[in-house]
């Protein structure tokens, strides 16, 4: 997809992330596109949006040129997903 701020090609967004030591960086995370003109990424709760407002998780998700919230529309939408992850007996 393309940035709508600077128009460069994307295929990962910038997504501000705690580290295991309680600071904070910048990770790529891959872009998604869908349906309805919108765009998903993953990330989990360690991702420091995640409980802000919705002005202050703008911040937190830039493209990786222009280092602005990539979308002309500001609203984000937020999906608590859990994933179960199973283990099977390791063979011989």
């Amino acid at each position: 997809m393309k940035c709508e701020k600077c128009g460069q090609e994307i295929r990962n967004l910038l997504v501000d992330v705690f580290r295991y030591d309680g600071s904070d960086d910048f990770d790529e995370h891959p872009i998604f596109e869908c349906e309805e003109n919108a765009a998903y990424i993953e990330t989990s709760q360690n991702w420091t949006g995640y409980e802000l407002s919705e002005e202050e998780m703008r911040e937190t998700i830039i493209c990786p040129h222009c280092r602005q919230f990539p979308f002309k529309s500001e609203e984000i939408q937020i999906y608590d997903v859990v994933r179960v992850v199973c283990f099977k007996e390791a063979q011989p």
